[in-house]
């Protein structure tokens, strides 16, 4: 009897044992999807917390050359998407032109425009400030009609 006793109590004491290992196991793995979702939570952002610029650089757009104006200055060809920019730099004479295409969608400095056009720096100094003056006019006008 004393045997079948000892039987029974190891039989429990094994049961406890294992209740006891089932418990940690899935304590740890509770702790360990815990610690996941504190590290996805850190490195993901929701789509909606965005900016428009992030947003922006996650996305490509079709381009077609009917939704831009296309220029040609000294070997560069070079698109204006904005319609009515496009149209305030196609109205101005072809130096002014070249020296506003080359200046700012070019980002050329002063000195290697004057180069690459054989003009002296005070020249088109003299052409760039006549086309920035040329240009906020004709914009200005646009926008008070």
């Amino acid at each position: 009897m004393n045997t079948v006793k000892n039987t029974f109590i190891d039989e429990k004491t094994i049961e406890h044992q294992f209740i006891s290992f089932c418990k940690a196991v899935l304590c740890n793995e509770l702790r360990n999807i815990y610690a996941q979702e504190k590290r996805w939570l850190e490195k993901f952002i929701s789509i909606d917390e965005l900016t428009d610029m992030q947003m922006n650089s996650l996305s490509t757009y079709d381009r077609y050359e009917t939704e831009y104006e296309i220029f040609h200055t000294h070997g560069h060809t070079i698109p204006i998407e904005d319609a009515l920019l496009a149209e305030a730099v196609a109205y101005l004479p072809k130096k002014q032109q070249d020296v506003i295409l080359l200046s700012f969608f070019l980002d050329r400095n002063e000195r290697e425009i004057a180069i690459l056009m054989g003009i002296t720096q005070s020249t088109l100094h003299y052409h760039k400030t006549k086309a920035l003056e040329s240009l906020y006019q004709i914009l200005t006008e646009v926008k008070l009609k």
